[in-house]
């Protein structure tokens, strides 16, 4: 799997709040890094964070373009729409609708599994959102 497959699985499986499907684009490491988050390692920890996602935005729609590929790095552009109706990253639910646009630079292993990724968003924005 790469970028291009990547990008329409992946928003499936967002859109249908799947947790199953998220991980199962992935293999361990599973290394991931958001300014969000922090750095996470692990299937377990890919699977907790997308819980906690789903849990926070009940009604969350992803959007996710391929950028392009580069051996076993891609990029996409990724936007999120929910409502914020449930308590994500420490703030408590708002009631308020988010959107927010991110980059995230994907790395596949040799069998085309997701074994990392970053993230770069606008933190000010994601915190002026949620609070």
């Amino acid at each position: 799997m790469y970028i291009h497959d990547f990008a329409v699985r992946a928003a499936k499986a967002v859109n249908t709040h799947d947790p199953d499907a998220v991980v199962a684009l992935w293999a361990e490491p599973a290394d991931y890094d958001s300014v969000l988050t922090g750095p996470e390692h692990g299937l377990a920890a890919l699977r907790a964070r997308e819980e906690a996602l789903f849990a926070g935005f009940s009604d969350l729609r992803a959007t996710i373009t391929p950028l392009g590929q580069e051996g076993d790095t891609g990029a996409i552009l990724v936007r999120f729409d929910g409502t914020h109706d449930g308590e994500y990253a420490g703030f408590a639910p708002t009631g308020r609708t988010m959107a927010l646009e991110m980059v995230a630079v994907v790395s596949f292993d040799d069998a085309g599994s997701v074994v990392g990724e970053r993230v770069f968003l606008d933190a000010g924005s994601v915190v002026a959102q949620l609070s």
